[in-house]
């Protein structure tokens, strides 16, 4: 058995290497083919309709998290979802999902645009992927592969901002939406901060031996190589548009 001694320095390591995989994500090349395609409205329209099908699978695969866990990191879940299912109503903030669709209508989309766009075979194949890796793995694995796609997007773990940050201020600069009106944007830029200590809390109260960490790690990694693999999708998508006129 693991000393305490040895497992703080486990823990350290596993934190160091956390943090390097999540940053090390946007110098892939899918993240970096995305996010240098010079955007029109049309082909932000793409992405973010084929990214709402994707919103809605990260409540399908924290469902099936929350339904492996145990009874505490149930509640660490339930607190997480219901800003995403219900909003919040302090700061004013319906659910994400509908957040999303109001943001739309910054590039000229409506509900009825989300509702008609058909699933591209690609978006199914990497929801599908997530719903497998998710469903069918032991709880801390779940739960891990859920929590990587929140540290990723947090400005805690990355340096220069998560997606959501990064996409925002791509809009801000190619398509002259100001970020403070990309509310969708500017919520989750916040409050991933926040859903990603998830793992931490998980990693407290339940991981006091190397091996438990290891199952983390993997649901982290498979988690973020399935990210990479729909970031090329999306990726070719847009480039399948029209670009910018000179």
């Amino acid at each position: 058995m693991a000393t305490a001694i040895d497992m703080k320095s486990q823990l350290d390591s596993f934190y160091a290497e956390v943090r390097r995989l999540a940053n090390a994500q946007f110098e892939s090349p899918q993240y970096r083919r995305l996010l240098s395609i010079p955007l029109t409205r049309e082909r932000a329209q793409k992405y973010v309709l084929q990214k709402g099908f994707w919103n809605l699978n990260r409540r399908d695969c924290w469902g099936f998290a929350q339904g492996l866990a145990p009874m505490d990191v149930k509640a660490l879940i339930w607190d997480h979802e219901l800003d995403e299912l219900q909003g919040n109503k302090e700061r004013g903030v319906e659910d994400h999902y509908s957040l999303q669709v109001r943001q739309a209508a910054t590039i000229g989309l409506t509900l009825e645009d989300f509702q008609n766009e058909p699933i591209a075979d690609e978006t199914r194949a990497c929801i599908y992927a997530w719903v497998h890796l998710v469903k069918d793995s032991p709880w801390l694995k779940s739960v891990a592969a859920c929590g990587a796609l929140e540290i990723s997007n947090s400005s805690e773990w990355v340096d220069g901002g998560g997606m959501s940050y990064r996409w925002g201020k791509k809009q801000e600069a190619e398509l002259g939406i100001p970020f403070s009106k990309q509310i969708n944007a500017k919520e989750h830029a916040e409050v991933d901060v926040q859903h990603a200590s998830i793992l931490g809390q998980v990693v407290d109260r339940h991981c006091r031996t190397p091996d438990k960490l290891d199952l983390l790690m993997e649901g982290l990694t498979e988690s973020w190589s399935l990210d990479r693999a729909w970031k090329g999708v999306l990726a070719g998508m847009l480039e399948a548009l029209p670009g910018p006129k000179a």
